[in-house]
Formats: structure tokens, sequence, C-alpha cells
């Protein structure tokens, strides 16, 4: 028994690192010679076919049969179109990455996953937020591509670095194992801190409108408290003068988009308009898409005099109805419209439940769908994909030895 818990900690933390990664190859990762994400890759694909092959029979609910036609479309339709249109590197890397890790991982998890692994897997990805929040403070390093300063960790983004502090901002405020820990505060502002730092301002708005959520869905039981709580912090980091040294880190000053200075129409924002632009092109001129990573190529070709300065559009339902036509696009919001009404009812259902899941998972399910209508393509929404696969594991996500409150 003890070698089996010890099994599954490691596959699991073998599992949050791949999530990390996002990719089966990783040029940042190669040390010595060796690429270290290709070894761990390989390790998790050769570990997953074990599991793969020890699930005897799959029962389909409605929300599940959506996912797994979702998947099956995006498998057995990218080769049909690259028979048709072009195949490039960003595509067949992009395909390869989301079949292998969102896609192989996403099935495992709904099949052999339980509440005991679901809790080793959430605390691992908290101690990945966690390990990029001590890189990011001990050296505060500068995103790669020195979009003025933004703050980064391992070459891996200002957003994305922002998106894992919001991950463990949830992780600490809702995941019940923390509940009892006061240290989890101290945690949850630095993480908020360091999120603002980064200057992106779609994971903090993404944030506060979950946030803004909880608080109305919970008015009676939270409103007060929410409210002394940050009249509290306000009023001592105005008192103390903390939020000029918060300034100083990264790009604070770029969340609030400085209106006063046109800060409504800078770069980013103008792009995602020309983003959006671009896909509503393409998708009038090949209402069945173009295939994985051919987007900027037919967008561009379509309309030479304003070429697209990106590989993806940055929102999910965008990318897959012009890469993977309009039936796969229902068919991705037909999966989203039933899995928060499912999520939300297993939140209910299980509310007085004080080891439940749901309220974490239904929480964050509404933050990373809110970051894929942002920004990223549809590898980065693998993380999305994850904890759809949580809310539909079939056995309970709750300890049945708890007691109800």
């Amino acid at each position: 028994m003890k070698t089996n818990n010890i099994f599954i900690w490691i596959y699991v933390l073998l599992l949050s690192a791949m999530i990390a990664i996002g990719r089966v190859y990783d040029e940042r990762l190669d040390f010595f010679g060796v690429n270290f994400a290709l070894i761990l890759s390989s390790i998790y694909v050769f570990v997953s076919l074990f599991f793969i092959g020890s699930i005897r029979m799959i029962k389909l609910t409605k929300s599940k049969a959506l996912l797994y036609l979702f998947y099956f479309l995006i498998i057995a339709s990218t080769p049909l179109f690259w028979l048709v249109y072009d195949v490039i590197e960003y595509g067949y890397l992009k395909y390869l990455n989301f079949c292998l890790i969102a896609i192989l991982m996403s099935v495992i998890i709904i099949e052999r996953f339980d509440y005991s692994k679901v809790n080793k897997l959430l605390i691992s990805l908290l101690a990945v937020s966690l390990f990029l929040a001590v890189l990011a403070v001990l050296g505060q390093e500068i995103s790669e591509n020195n979009d003025s300063g933004r703050l980064s960790v391992l070459g891996g983004g200002p957003i994305i670095f922002s998106r894992w502090m919001g991950l463990g901002i949830l992780i600490l405020s809702l995941m019940p194992q923390f509940r009892n820990y006061k240290i989890r505060y101290f945690f949850i502002v630095l993480f908020f801190i360091l999120s603002l730092a980064s200057g992106s301002r779609g994971p903090v708005l993404a944030l506060v409108l979950v946030c803004c959520l909880f608080l109305v869905i919970n008015f009676k039981r939270y409103f007060l408290r929410f409210f002394v709580i940050v009249s509290l912090l306000v009023g001592f980091v105005t008192l103390t003068g903390i939020s000029k040294e918060v300034e100083k880190l990264g790009r604070v000053e770029r969340i609030l988009m400085n209106f006063s200075s046109g800060g409504i129409v800078k770069k980013s924002t103008g792009t995602r308009t020309q983003l959006m632009h671009g896909a509503v092109t393409v998708f009038k001129k090949y209402p069945f898409g173009v295939g994985a990573g051919n987007w900027q190529g037919k967008a561009n070709e379509i309309e030479p005099h304003n070429l697209m300065p990106l590989e993806y559009s940055h929102n999910i339902f965008l990318e897959v109805l012009n890469e993977y036509g309009v039936f796969v696009f229902i068919v991705l919001i037909l999966l989203f419209i039933y899995v928060f009404h499912f999520s939300y009812k297993l939140m209910c259902k299980y509310y007085d439940n004080e080891s439940s899941l749901y309220t974490l998972l239904f929480y964050m399910l509404v933050y990373l769908f809110l970051n894929s209508q942002i920004s990223g393509d549809i590898n980065d929404t693998r993380m999305l994909f994850v904890i759809v696969s949580f809310i539909l594991i079939k056995t309970p996500l709750i300890d049945k030895t708890q007691k109800l409150c």
C-alpha cells in the first residue's frame, strides 16, 4: 500500500511537471546536451500508457461524451486538414503537445483518478505556483521578450506566470486542506503582488471577476468578512506606503491600463482587436477550418495588407472555429455549457461537506475559462481541460469519512 502511494505521488508530480512545461520537447530545459523535457515526456507517456491499458470500461455521460467527441474530432480531423492545406512546424507541435499532454492526461484523470489522487495533483500544482513565486522573489527575472520589464520566470512569459499565481491564490483560498492554516494569507498576498508585477491584465481581471462571482453566490455568508478584510488591507497598504514599493515591481501600473495616457488603445489591446478581425475574416472564407497552425498563414493570405502579428487568435473559441471548423466549434460550446451547469450542481450538492473539492473546481473552471478567452492557444488551455476532467470524474470528490458540518 505504501509503495503504491509513493508511485502515485511520483506520477502526480510527473503530471504537474508536464502541465507546467506544456511541451513534449522544450529547448529551455536543455542542459549539458540533454533535454530534460524530452526525458520527462518519454517517462510520462510510457507510464500513462499503462494507466490507459488498465481502463476496462468507459461509461459515458452527456458531458463526458461531448468531451471525448471533441478530442476525437481534434485527433481525426487535423491530418485530413493537412492533406488539403499546409503543414507547418507550429501546427504539428501544437497538435502533438495537445494530444500527448492535454488529451492523454484528461482521459486518465477521468477514468482512473479519485479524491485522493485529485488532492495530490492540486497540491502539486500549488507547489509549481510556489516554486515560480520563489524564483521571482529571489531572481526578479524579467520576461525574455523584454516587454517593458514585465515580470516572469523561466522564459514562460508574464501571462503564464500571472496565471499560475492566480491558480495558487484559488487553491490556497478554497482547498479544504488549507482552511486552517493562517500562513496561507501571506502567500495569497504574495501571489497577488507577483501577479500584479507581471503587468498582465488578463489573469488579474479574471481573478477579480472570479472573486466578484464568489461574493455574489455567497453574499450572505462571506460579504461582511470580505469587506472587513479588504478594508483592513487597504488601510494597511495606505498607511504603510507599501503600495509605492509594490509599484516598483515589474509593470504594476500596466494593470490599470493608464486610461489618462491612452492605455486603452495600447499595443496589446489593439493587437487583440486585430486578431479578432483576422479570425472573422478566415471564418468567412473557410467555415469548415484550415487545420492546426494554419490560421495565421490563411489570414495573411486573405488580407496581405493586414498581416497577423501572432500564430494564434488568443481565444480558444476563435481558434477552434478557424482551425477545426464550425462543427467542432459547436461541440466545444455545448461541452462548456454542460460542464459549467454540471460543475455548479456538484458544488451546490456537496456544499455542506467540508472536504468537497467542487467549490474550488468550479471557481478554477471559471478562472481558466476566462483566461482562455483572452490569451494563449489551445495547448495553453491544457489546465482548463484538466479541471474539466476533475469535474467529470464519476466518484464524488469528497472524503467519505468526513462528517457533514
